[in-house]
């Protein structure tokens, strides 16, 4: 894995995941943008902070989702895809979001092209899928 020399360019969609990320209403705001063929397709956002896949039951007996933002964007996710990991404090920064163990192992399942996420600086890391072990 390598670090690219640069700050997060400021696009359109970044922005949009930014927004939809700082909406979540929870402590914890990641954004996941899934790319097929250079152009944006999904952006799965966190539902919690929580175990990377879970179902919780309310206290009205009603079942609520839980996914990483990663597991939220690889449901739509195709061989030789891309994605890009972003973590958001609520001020509108960036800070470290790489995958967690779980996520790893459905993105070396997905046989994406490549994987970016940012560092604690804010810095984009990027990864080949093979660098990340199967759980």
């Amino acid at each position: 894995m390598n670090a690219e020399n640069k700050r997060m360019p400021s696009k359109k969609v970044h922005k949009i995941a930014r927004d939809l990320a700082l909406q979540n209403g929870e402590r914890y705001h990641v954004a996941c943008i899934l790319y097929r063929q250079k152009k944006p397709i999904y952006i799965g956002t966190n539902s919690k902070k929580t175990h990377p896949m879970c179902l919780r039951i309310t206290k009205d007996g009603s079942c609520v989702a839980c996914l990483h933002a990663e597991m939220s964007a690889l449901r739509f996710a195709q061989e030789g895809d891309t994605i890009e990991v972003l973590r958001f404090l609520k001020c509108g920064s960036v800070t470290m979001a790489k995958p967690c163990r779980y996520c790893s192992g459905l993105i070396a399942q997905k046989k994406l092209k490549k994987v970016k996420y940012t560092n604690w600086e804010g810095v984009w890391e990027v990864a080949h899928p093979d660098d990340f072990i199967f759980c």
